[in-house]
């Protein structure tokens, strides 16, 4: 029997139906399996995937217009954490789109996404997807964008990705792919794989991709030339970036060929010879980055012609000659870098006339002469750094009238006068120049500061009361100036405050006091000041202090033991040249991590204490990893605009040296000028990553410890001006770092060893006024290997026993002698006259 015609269109049209329905049952299914084996708290995103909901109407789902077959899944950036391979991927048969970017994704890729025959666009990126790509990947055969980016994937691409025939965009950067083994892949325009750890040389399948628009090889080990053919092969390329590899010779003037190229990236290689002139024929040309080369030669005036260009960087690529005039031809110039060359003559005017300049950047040059009298009238700068070369004059007052400035960097020049008002300045380093006038009107210009360093200047006066409205304040050093008066109270109430340095001024008083935990600092320089009083007690709050340098003032009173319990990150305790008194706190030790203790001239009494050996820092020889304190505040392109190390004045191999970035290699014990007593603890033996150890100008006796050979580590030793007695130890030629040495002025007696690195240290002063040595370099030849000549040690005693047993027993004698007998008079004071004579020349010898 035959269907009416309206029937058995019903009929096909329901059946049709129900196998939608019945697809898109499978795909909610699917889903709904999916989202269950993902992490429960990042799920929250997926709260519409519920049966009770449509599914089209699902977060993150897209349907056909006109079925309800899911043709696109987009989840990029939803928090999601889980497995990829617990989706069924065939429940999505006609799937174009699957985003899943920027999630916490792990695991394996899943080759079962090969079921998605439909697929035009994959993106899998920012995930922490590891192991290989499936080789299924490459039988997608409609694919046209594929994402690999930002995982954990390793090993070699598959070859079959190479063969996708519609395949117009592969990104596979950030991973740590081999060098891969494509064939010609005629449809691709966009090819990213940057960091992929990949070496080598240039990857030839790139040169039969003629279609290619977009070439980022960045951040590899490519090595070898850049073929001269990239232009011939790929004439539409619009972006080239190679920055950070190992590519060598001389830049193809060739690539001016590539009319339409807008980004030219060829930064950290090593390529030579002088930038080809030919670039400045590029007029499409927006960035042109060949920072950090080793080329050589001028600037060359036709890459004026650039009108469209944005961003020139140039820096540290060995350019000499002068900035040219006509570079005010570059009217979208936002961004001149041209840092760290040798560049000579004044900055042009013409500079001025870039209405667009918002980056200047030409520190580290020679340039010469006044800043231009109109730099930044009319310019939107944002950062102008002109430090470390020699401008002089005063500093425009246009520089900030667009009221963007930010940073001002111009420290290590010649220039004076006053300051501009910026007020919207973070960061102003304008450290040695010749700038004065009273430091109130340097930080009431300057509201918002992060960061200032004044230092090396000639500022006068006291830090005003606006210094306590420097709320963002992180960064000060107003060191090396004419400063006075007390510290403002709230010095140490700024919480982001972290490194202070106020040394080599005139500040007196006490130092600020603190009744709260507030204390943000870890680097904290007061030398050379006048500051009084006792330890300040308001540094228990600074838990985070790495160095502390109180030096060159006048604290008193006794070093509290609680220092290691209140700063117990410290690495630099330097005390130096005060006025504390009592014993050197045993409790010092228990400092894990201090490098470098210096409480040299002070009036500290008692013994060395033990426990100095339980220094865990000084015990392994030091690799540098201790002490990194650096203050890293404005970075921009590829270089740290202020890397500020700190840095310590210290009393090295007889001279005052500043550390800085070597600071971290220091390890170093300086005791000197004390009146410290007792003897040398041998546990000081086991401190073998000790470079610098100084216990001259005591009143230590006893011995050299035998095992001082164990000091491994130790290029200076200074044991001079004590009562030091007994021979020197052997060990100490073991020594293979010491380079300076100086045991004068004591009672010790014997050889002087031989061999290994002393015998580079052929000074006689270095033993001198030891009456008992014999032996090079000191010009007296040894009688035995036991002792010296009879007539020297007979001397020795005769000054040095007669001192101590004078007042026991030969008091009588010489009183009696002088009232009884004229010729024992006579004898007895001049005995004492030739006593006194060899202690006065010991005093003058070790001060």
């Amino acid at each position: 029997m035959e269907l009416p015609r309206n029937l058995l269109c019903i009929l096909i049209f329901f059946l049709i139906c129900t196998a939608h329905a019945s697809d898109s049952e499978q795909a909610a299914v699917a889903l709904l399996q999916w989202k269950s084996t993902l992490d429960g708290s990042s799920t929250r995103n997926l709260s519409s995937w519920s049966p009770n909901h449509t599914m089209c109407l699902w977060f993150g789902i897209l349907c056909s217009n006109t079925t309800t077959h899911i043709i696109g899944l987009r989840l990029p950036g939803a928090g999601i954490k889980g497995r990829l391979d617990t989706l069924n991927f065939t429940a999505f048969p006609q799937l174009t789109e699957l985003n899943l970017s920027s999630n916490g994704l792990h695991g394996d890729i899943p080759a079962s996404i090969s079921s998605l025959q439909a697929l035009v666009y994959l993106d899998l990126g920012f995930n922490s997807f590891k192991k290989f790509v499936p080789p299924e990947l490459g039988s997608l055969s409609n694919l046209i964008d594929l994402r690999l980016n930002n995982n954990n994937l390793t090993g070699a691409l598959p070859y079959k990705l190479s063969k996708l025939p519609k395949i117009v965009r592969l990104e596979i950067s950030d991973n740590n792919f081999d060098k891969p083994e494509f064939s010609p892949m005629p449809t691709l325009q966009f090819f990213s794989m940057y960091n992929i750890g990949v070496n080598g040389s240039f990857p030839e399948f790139i040169l039969e991709c003629p279609n290619l628009t977009f070439l980022d090889l960045s951040w590899n080990k490519l090595s070898g030339p850049i073929l001269e053919l990239i232009p011939k092969t790929a004439p539409n390329l619009t972006y080239l970036k190679v920055r950070s590899n190992r590519f060598s010779g001389p830049i193809p003037p060739t690539l001016a060929t590539l009319r339409q190229l807008r980004y030219l990236e060829l930064s950290n290689n090593n390529f030579t010879g002088i930038i080809p002139w030919e670039l400045g024929t590029l007029a499409a040309l927006l960035v042109l980055d060949l920072q950090n080369n080793p080329l050589s030669g001028p600037i060359p005036v036709e890459i004026c012609n650039l009108s469209n260009l944005y961003w020139l960087n140039a820096a540290g690529i060995n350019l000499s000659g002068t900035i040219p005039p006509c570079i005010s031809g570059m009217a979208a110039l936002a961004r001149l870098e041209l840092w760290n060359n040798q560049l000579e003559g004044e900055l042009p005017a013409t500079i001025c006339l870039l209405h667009r300049l918002m980056y200047l950047l030409v520190g580290f040059n020679r340039l010469t002469g006044p800043v231009p009298k109109d730099l930044g009238q009319g310019q939107p700068l944002v950062i102008v750094d002109l430090s470390n070369n020699d401008f002089s004059g005063e500093l425009p007052p246009t520089l900030c009238n667009n009221f963007r400035l930010e940073q001002l960097v111009v420290n290590n020049n010649s220039l004076s006068g006053l300051l501009p008002a910026c007020p919207n300045l973070t960061y102003a380093w304008v450290g040695q120049n010749n700038f004065s006038g009273d430091i109130s009107h340097v930080i009431g210009k300057y509201p918002i500061l992060r960061g200032l360093d004044a230092s090396r200047n000639q500022f006068t006066g006291m830090i005003p009361p606006e210094f306590c409205q420097l709320l963002f304040l992180e960064f000060l050093d107003l060191s090396n100036n004419q400063l006075y008066g007390e510290l403002p109270s709230c010095l140490m109430k700024l919480q982001l405050l972290d490194f202070v340095d106020l040394s080599r001024n005139a500040f007196s008083g006490k130092f600020p006091t603190l009744t709260s935990p507030n204390c943000s600092l870890t680097s904290l320089h007061l030398a050379n000041n006048n500051f009084t009083g006792g330890f300040p007690s308001s540094l228990s709050y600074c838990s985070n202090l790495t160095i502390l340098d109180l030096g060159n003032n006048k604290f008193n009173g006794e070093v509290p033991s609680w220092v290691s319990q209140k700063m117990p990150s410290l690495k630099v305790l330097q005390l130096r040249s005060n006025m504390l008194q009592g014993c050197i706190p045993w409790q010092l030790s228990h400092h894990s991590q201090l490098q470098l203790l210096d409480l040299a001239n002070n009036q500290l009494n008692g013994s060395i204490p033990r426990h100095f050996a339980n220094f865990a820092s000084m015990i392994q020889q030091n690799n540098g990893s201790y002490l990194g304190s650096t203050h890293i505040l404005l970075t921009y392109s590829n270089r740290s605009l202020t890397p500020y190390s700190d840095r310590i004045n210290l009393f090295w191999k007889g001279k005052y040296y500043t550390f800085e970035k070597a600071i971290a290699q220091m390890t170093g014990i300086d005791l000197s000028s004390n009146l410290l007593s007792g003897e040398i603890p041998t546990e000081l033996t086991n401190l073998k990553g000790l470079q610098l150890l100084n216990l001259s100008r005591n009143n230590l006796s006893a011995g050299i410890p035998n095992d001082i050979g164990n000091l491994k580590a130790l290029e200076s030793l200074d044991l001079s001006c004590n009562e030091l007695s007994g021979h020197i130890p052997d060990s100490l030629s073991s020594l293979t770092f010491l380079s300076s040495l100086n045991l004068s002025n004591n009672q010790l007696s014997g050889p002087i060893p031989t061999g290994g690195q002393l015998n580079t240290l052929n000074d006689p002063s270095i033993y001198s006024n030891n009456a008992g040595l014999c032996g090079l370099p000191l010009n007296i030849t040894c009688l035995n290997r036991s002792s010296g000549s009879a007539a020297d040690m007979d001397e020795d005693r005769g000054i040095y026993y007669s001192t101590l047993v004078g007042f026991a027993l030969g008091f009588w004698l010489w009183f009696g002698a002088l009232i009884f007998s004229d010729s024992w008079g006579i004898a007895v004071l001049s005995f004492i006259d030739h006593v006194l004579n060899k202690i006065m020349q010991r005093i003058q010898n070790c001060y």
